[in-house]
């Protein structure tokens, strides 16, 4: 009896040993969490995104931490990254953080990760960064620029929203748009001066000219400002806000954020039109903040002439990278590739971020971002315009200085459109520091 019990006993202790082993390798399993940074806010699709991938995989779990994707949103998203805080995968809006990420040693190469074969397969050769040959990040989201308008505006005014039109043409509307009443100005257009290329509400003329890396010449061996293209978007842009008083004040843009804030003057009516991206429909969704009844329409951007195909300034964007510090390299690899896929087809065209993933068609698009607003928008212009399968995109390849031009533009371009340099002094001192830029980084 007695041989029994120990007998018993020991089995016993094995299967609460061996019980309480899976036990703890289960927890292990579930105890994986992943911080993953962005600047969309949460309610914008990316908290059902996460939230459908923890309820489906109980062994990865996430949390999304919203940036404001400005200056000082990017500059506490970098403190994060060198102090050492957790942070798996991290978004990026464009070529110039990227790179200043990249070189600081902020972002895992994801070559070992089969990352070239996954983009090529899902989202094509087309407009993907790399830095230095090697892939660093995964774009999730087209975002080609045009010009949101104000339909009503545009009726007032006896105006068609035009299907193309020239920079000539695009200066004498915005000047026939501007109306002054009872003391109150609508100006005809609200745009950023061209600093960082990846805003989508600049009026960057030197973009659609010049293409690809037209920051730079000679692969990158000096500056381009001074091509007659940066000197013409500088003084159209000069005359439109102090020549013709069509465009809405810099003074105010700074003074009332609306580099971040861009849509509250299209909302509340105080510009008819302005430089645009998908991205940006969302807030016209909000007929409870912004409440209206006008359409809006799209229209393309402008360009030199009507004779040949020019550039769109936008591109491909809200790359997706890997913190080269995470522990976890696999799971937060895997959270990568969904977020580029089924997840950005399901979660986020309803703020207007249209997928890079190949599986997604322009009815998806169309059905994803206006169901249940369409009587707000002009369908037939949105999908002649913003879903043309002809946009030509930009890829900046040629990168040397790129954030220290980037600030460089900030600076000069600042003290141009508060009247305090003229448009000659921006393009002289934004060659010769850029060019100091790319010496020393050489």
């Amino acid at each position: 009896m007695g041989k029994l019990v120990r007998t018993l006993s020991f089995w016993m202790l094995l299967v609460i040993f061996f019980g309480i082993s899976v036990f703890g390798v289960a927890a292990a399993k579930k105890a994986v969490k992943l911080v993953v940074w962005g600047g969309v806010p949460a309610e914008n699709g990316p908290g059902a995104l996460v939230e459908h991938w923890n309820r489906t995989h109980p062994g990865i779990q996430v949390e999304y931490v919203r940036f404001v994707n400005d200056d000082s949103g990017n500059t506490k998203l970098d403190v994060a990254l060198l102090s050492g805080e957790q942070i798996d995968a991290f978004f990026t809006y464009g070529v110039p953080y990227m790179v200043k990420r990249i070189e600081g040693g902020m972002v895992m190469d994801l070559s070992g990760l089969g990352a070239d074969s996954f983009v090529r397969s899902n989202i094509g050769t087309d407009g993907i960064f790399r830095c230095n040959g090697k892939l660093y990040s995964v774009p999730t989201t087209k975002e080609p620029v045009y010009m949101m308008v104000n339909k009503a505006m545009f009726d007032k005014a006896g105006l068609k929203v035009p299907a193309s039109w020239t920079f000539d043409e695009f200066r004498q509307i915005c000047k026939k748009l501007t109306v002054t009443e009872g003391g109150k100005t609508r100006y005809g257009l609200f745009a950023t001066p061209s600093v960082n290329p990846s805003v989508s509400t600049n009026l960057d003329l030197a973009r659609i000219i010049l293409g690809n890396n037209y920051w730079y010449k000679a692969e990158g061996k000096a500056a381009n400002f001074d091509n007659a293209a940066h000197r013409l978007n500088a003084q159209f842009y000069y005359d439109l806000i102090f020549t013709d008083k069509s465009a809405f004040p810099y003074s105010e843009i700074l003074s009332r954020k609306l580099q971040v804030y861009a849509q509250d003057l299209f909302l509340n009516q105080e510009a008819a039109m302005m430089p645009s991206a998908p991205w940006l429909l969302r807030y016209v969704k909000d007929t409870a903040k912004y409440p209206h009844e006008w359409v809006t329409s799209f229209a393309p951007m402008p360009v030199p002439d009507k004779k040949r195909k020019y550039y769109n300034p936008g591109a491909l964007n809200n790359w997706i990278l890997m913190n080269s510090k995470t522990r976890y390299k696999k799971e937060t690899w895997q959270f990568m590739k969904y977020w580029a896929t089924e997840g950005a087809a399901k979660y986020m065209l309803a703020s207007g971020k249209i997928p890079t993933w190949k599986k997604v068609d322009s009815k998806m698009v169309t059905s994803g971002i206006f169901s249940g607003y369409e009587k707000l928008f002009d369908m037939d212009a949105f999908r002649r315009v913003v879903l043309d399968p002809h946009i030509r995109y930009t890829l900046d390849t040629v990168t040397v200085a790129a954030p220290e031009i980037m600030q460089i533009l900030k600076e000069e371009s600042d003290k141009t459109f508060l009247k305090e340099q003229s448009v000659e002094q921006l393009i002289q001192k934004v060659k010769s520091r850029s060019d100091e830029a790319i010496k020393s980084a050489k």
